[in-house]
């Protein structure tokens, strides 16, 4: 038995991303998190400080090495839905889910300053992105993981610079370590997707669901409110240059993201700021940050689904950027909730269909 620190967290989804802003993961400390997301901590492959002495049963380990290049219309939640899609909601019951490969690697951002045709210009290159990392991590407890994990290398460095003073120490996988069962998935080859109702490994290709009318659109939750979701979304909404035909909410994470919604310029977009995009488009204005609508809660819960039907002849549709869809996950038991990335969202947003985000970024 080997005593270490400990830290115990509480609190929302969003509290909890917030806490991985500020504080942020080190290691040679054990964390204990009593929200179902607080494996988004593991994107650090690291752990947090407390004192305690507890004992746990030692997860076995599922390896999912993602190789081949990032196509432009993939985000990461189309990766993690693909993955839950092939093992299911139970596939990695108590077990922890190690990610590796290129494009775990390649998630990532840097932002550049420059100037074309006279114009102030911030691109957002392939170097730097912990936050789709995050959607990774977020994600395994919809497969019953007990953690995600995602060994740390430079962009993880390059993240916590100024977030943290506390020396740290990596830790990996030994060179000798066994593996329950390791996936393979060539990226470059995959397709958007969403995850239909009733449950996250009920996947399908998004372009297979283009006949399914919506009614709303729900960008939020510590899954699909981050600032590049946000940026994602609104990357869709200026290449349409059109208004959306269903209602469509935005709720960031937490207040810093809120923050970057109305003060980050969006690339190419003559220095706009999301919350400009998503006004020119009829979008509702951002709200505050909160879990909102992604758990259900009462009914004067902001974009809760509070009516069964639509029609008479057909139940409300909301493809939404969460990361459940139980019946009565987002309000009415009989709401039907397409999970999708933002990209996709936003893209289904324009339409009043699901839509693959291909239509807007070729």
């Amino acid at each position: 038995m080997e005593t270490v620190p400990l830290l115990v967290g509480s609190g929302e989804p969003s509290a909890l991303l917030s806490t991985l802003r500020t504080v942020h993961s080190l290691s040679n400390f054990f964390q204990i998190g009593l929200s179902i997301y607080s494996c988004n901590h593991y994107a650090f492959c690291g752990y947090l400080k407390f004192s305690h002495i507890l004992k746990f049963q030692v997860p076995p380990t599922l390896r999912f090495v993602l190789d081949g290049e990032m196509p432009s219309y993939l985000l990461a939640k189309d990766l993690i839905l693909q993955i839950i899609g092939e093992i299911s909601m139970s596939g990695a019951t108590y077990k922890s889910m190690e990610f590796i490969g290129s494009t775990v690697e390649s998630l990532t951002i840097l932002h550049h300053t420059g100037i074309e045709h006279g114009e102030l210009i911030i691109l957002l290159l392939p170097i730097g992105k912990m936050e789709e990392r995050m959607t990774l991590c977020n994600m395994v407890v919809e497969a019953g993981g007990k953690n995600g994990v995602i060994p740390a290398d430079n962009t993880t460095y390059k993240y916590l610079e100024g977030k943290t003073s506390v020396a740290f120490e990596p830790m990996y996988s030994d060179e000798q370590a066994r593996f329950l069962s390791e996936y393979r998935f060539d990226v470059s080859k995959l397709e958007p997707l969403v995850a239909k109702p009733h449950s996250p490994d009920n996947c399908a290709l998004a372009r297979e669901c283009k006949y399914v009318k919506i009614d709303r659109v729900y960008i939020g939750s510590c899954t699909g409110g981050k600032t590049e979701d946000f940026l994602a979304a609104a990357k869709i909404f200026l290449a349409s240059g059109k208004k959306v035909k269903v209602p469509t909410f935005l709720v960031p994470a937490t207040q810093k993201v809120w923050m970057d919604v109305y003060s980050l310029p969006v690339p190419r977009s003559g220095g706009k700021t999301c919350s400009q995009i998503f006004e020119e488009a009829g979008c509702d204005t951002p709200a505050s940050p909160t879990c909102g609508a992604c758990l259900g809660g009462p009914r004067d819960t902001y974009a809760r689904m509070n009516e069964p039907l639509a029609s008479l002849d057909r139940y409300l549709v909301c493809v939404s950027t969460t990361n459940r869809n139980f019946p009565g996950r987002m309000g009415h038991k009989e709401g039907q909730i397409y999970l999708a990335s933002p990209y996709t969202a936003a893209a289904s947003a324009l339409t009043g269909f699901v839509t693959d985000p291909r239509e807007f970024l070729q």
